[in-house]
């Protein structure tokens, strides 16, 4: 019974010497491709004092200059003004993390607010529309909401 002890812890030493053995080791490696999409947009969206505040991050690897049409309407238990907010802009935004940013301003009203977002992203002769809904809070002046983050690529 030592002989075959002996063999056994024999035989793993040297197949561990050789690699042969391994312990599975449950870790998750993410790989990214080195090459960079141009068109990475992400639009975020998020409550603010008197209405909302929009920025656009640009992480792609070129300039990119185009127009987004945006709209978003607001139900609230009581709205005063500005339950339906839009705007039209033009931006020109840097490469890797560049931003623009814009308010869509005023929203007055109180009370458990669901948020419809939508618009369009013009780059190049390309729309690239989007929809999305969020909830929060309207507190008079303040406007309290998930952030909400659309990406475009």
């Amino acid at each position: 019974m030592k002989k075959i002890l002996t063999l056994l812890i024999i035989g793993i030493l040297i197949l561990i010497g050789f690699r042969a053995i391994a312990i599975p080791h449950e870790k998750l490696t993410e790989n990214k491709p080195l090459n960079l999409n141009p068109l990475q947009l992400e639009i975020v969206i998020e409550g603010g004092f008197l209405g909302y505040i929009i920025s656009i991050i640009n992480s792609g690897t070129e300039r990119i200059t185009g127009n987004i049409t945006i709209e978003i309407i607001t139900e609230a238990m009581v709205v005063v003004f500005g339950a339906n907010l839009s705007n039209e802009s033009s931006f020109n935004i840097d490469p890797l993390k560049g931003t623009f940013n814009f308010k869509l301003q005023p929203l007055i009203g109180f009370g458990s607010a669901t948020c419809y977002i939508s618009g369009v992203v013009q780059i190049d002769d390309i729309e690239y529309p989007f929809e999305t809904v969020t909830n929060g809070y309207a507190f008079i002046i303040f406007l309290i909401c998930d952030e909400k983050s659309i990406f475009i690529t």
